[in-house]
């Protein structure tokens, strides 16, 4: 489960996106886990997974910083692999070769491919990947590069997120399940413990090989892609998503249980003591923990979830009474339709227009949030939320 019963991180201070300094911290935390051979075959066929939700630019952290998938990809190829980087952006946007190519540019990756000798994915295939081993999920639409690669890195972003609460190493891997398939699976569990438990089956079933994580300057607030850039000056590696995703966690003050994906592995016996015994090597962690990090605004805090409340475990099996649901500022609108493509339950329609959300249909799971360029999708409470936060001074 997770990987082995021993799980191991490494950090790295890395204060800022310099070449050199990201270089070395990169090198430096591979290099504390027992170096790059240890995890990747020499001459080996590699993808390297980055996060590449939309296509912004990197200042805008919603995308992996094209310095650390440098730093990555030049280590891969001293070791004489052929690199590929591939990501299957947000359900909103298509998965055409068209789209990647403006996203690759928009990211920066298509310089880094240039000056490292990696390549490219314009392969927009997929296959269905078997997983009779799944607890949710026994099959997943898979991207090609996958199925062509002997070891993947996931070179994931720390970030906050609405739905999920954090975004690292796990959810990252959610971007291997090809376009307009992604919004299927959020239908098919519309729950986030569900939802959860079918994003561990998924890194169980493709099992990377390494883990990195930059969180040099992380997400902060209502990610993954509306938040606010917050400097955190870290470079996390590990052979394991679950171990990774727990110390980011506590770095920036999210109780790690709180995330589903860690919740899942945790119910099933996979994170031992609640991943107190996870050995730390490199930096100290607590020279690193940022304080007052901004949390998503749809997290209630510690203890504060709606499984602790009678009440509140009521509401949530009524449905959208508690939850916030999305809105749309019209005058930011700029009517790409990205919301109306992403959402996996047909709630946003177009009229004279503009996009319109039904909110009876509304199942909250924030995608059109996530996929919105401009930030012209919010969260709100509802009469009912609000009417209970006066009540119990909870909101």
């Amino acid at each position: 489960m997770a990987g082995s019963p021993v799980k191991t991180v490494a950090l790295a201070r890395c204060t800022a996106y310099d070449r050199e300094e990201v270089t070395r911290s990169v090198r430096q935390v591979v290099d504390l886990l027992g170096g790059i051979e240890s995890f990747i075959s020499p001459g080996s066929r590699v993808l390297v997974k980055p996060n590449l939700l939309q296509g912004l630019p990197p200042e805008r952290c919603v995308t992996t910083h094209p310095e650390v998938v440098r730093a990555v990809c030049v280590l891969l190829r001293s070791i004489g692999c052929s690199v590929v980087i591939a990501d299957s952006p947000g359900g909103g946007i298509r998965y055409t070769p068209a789209s990647l190519r403006s996203l690759y540019h928009a990211a920066g990756y298509d310089q880094i491919a240039a000056e490292t000798g990696a390549l490219l994915n314009y392969d927009t295939g997929f296959y269905e990947h078997p997983f009779p081993e799944g607890r949710l999920a026994k099959r997943f639409p898979v991207i090609l590069p996958v199925r062509d690669a002997d070891h993947i890195v996931v070179v994931s972003k720390a970030k906050t997120h609405l739905w999920t609460l954090f975004s690292g190493g796990a959810k990252n891997l959610f971007g291997v399940i090809p376009g307009l398939e992604k919004p299927l699976h959020h239908a098919r569990f519309r729950e986030t413990l569900h939802f959860g438990g079918m994003i561990a089956d998924l890194n169980e079933a493709i099992s990377p090989s390494l883990q990195l994580m930059d969180a040099v300057v992380a997400m902060e607030g209502d990610g993954p892609s509306s938040g606010s850039p917050r400097p955190l000056g870290a470079i996390l590696a590990s052979p394991d998503w679950t171990a990774i995703d727990v110390v980011a966690c506590r770095l920036i003050g999210i109780p790690p249980l709180d995330v589903p994906t860690i919740r899942a592995v945790a119910d099933r016996g996979g994170l031992p003591n609640s991943g107190a015994d996870i050995i730390l090597l490199g930096d100290d962690p607590a020279t690193l923990a940022a304080t007052g990090f901004r949390m998503p605004s749809t997290y209630r805090g510690e203890g504060k979830g709606l499984e602790k409340s009678l009440l509140l475990g009521l509401l949530h099996r009524l449905g959208g009474l508690y939850a916030l649901y999305p809105v749309i500022d019209h005058s930011r609108c700029e009517r790409c339709r990205r919301c109306e493509r992403i959402c996996p339950v047909h709630a946003i329609s177009w009229s004279g227009g503009t996009p319109e959300i039904t909110r009876s249909a509304c199942i909250r799971c924030y995608c059109c949030h996530e996929i919105c360029p401009v930030g012209a999708i919010a969260t709100r409470p509802g009469l009912t939320r609000r009417m209970i936060g006066k009540v119990t001074g909870l909101s």
